[in-house]
C-alpha cells in the first residue's frame, strides 16, 4: 500500500470516528474496540487492493458488519468478571512469612536455591536428574545443605529477637 493510500485512509477514518463508534453500537457491545478491529482488517485489505479507497465508508460499514456478526463476535465475548476477594479477608501473615522465606533463601547459591526452588515446586529429585543430566546424589546433596543453612539463618534469627 502506498503511503499516500495509507494517509488517505487514516484522514476518512479521523474525521469520521464518532459516526464509526455510533454504527458499532448496533452491532456489539463493545463499540469502540469493533471499529479498532475493523480498522486493522481495513489496513490489511488496503495493502493488497487500493480500490477500496473508492468506497471506502461501505467497504468499511460492511467489514465491521462481517466482523460483528463472524469473527469479531467469537474472538471477543464479554464475560462477567467473577467475584475476587475482598483485600480484608487477605491473610498477611502468610506473605510476611513467605516473604521472610524468600529473604532467606538468598543466603543460598543460586545453584542450592535453584534445586530447593524446584524441590518445593513438586519435582522430584530423580526427575530432575533425569531432566538435568545432574546426578541425584548431587541434587540431594544440594537440598540437604540448603536446609542446613536455613536452620542456621532461623535460629540465628530467633536469637537475635
Amino acid at each position: 500500500m502506498s503511503s499516500k493510500a495509507r494517509r488517505d485512509f487514516d484522514r476518512w477514518f479521523s474525521e469520521h470516528y464518532d459516526d464509526l463508534v455510533e454504527q458499532a453500537r448496533r452491532l456489539h457491545p463493545d463499540n469502540r474496540d469493533l471499529v479498532h478491529h475493523t480498522y486493522l482488517q481495513c489496513i490489511n485489505a488496503l495493502e493488497r487492493n487500493t480500490n477500496i479507497l473508492e468506497n471506502l465508508p461501505g467497504y468499511f460499514n460492511t467489514a465491521m458488519w462481517n466482523l460483528s456478526a463472524n469473527l469479531f463476535r467469537k474472538l471477543y465475548q464479554i464475560h462477567e468478571t467473577p467475584d475476587t476477594t475482598p483485600v480484608s479477608d487477605y491473610d498477611l501473615s502468610a506473605a510476611i512469612k513467605k516473604e521472610e522465606a524468600m529473604i532467606m533463601t538468598n543466603h543460598l547459591s543460586w545453584f542450592d536455591r535453584t534445586v530447593l526452588s524446584l524441590y518445593l515446586d513438586g519435582w522430584s529429585m530423580a526427575q530432575l536428574s533425569r531432566e538435568s543430566g545432574i546426578n541425584a546424589s548431587v541434587l540431594y546433596e544440594s537440598i540437604s545443605q540448603s536446609k542446613k543453612k536455613l536452620r542456621d539463618v532461623i535460629r540465628q534469627r530467633t536469637n537475635q529477637k
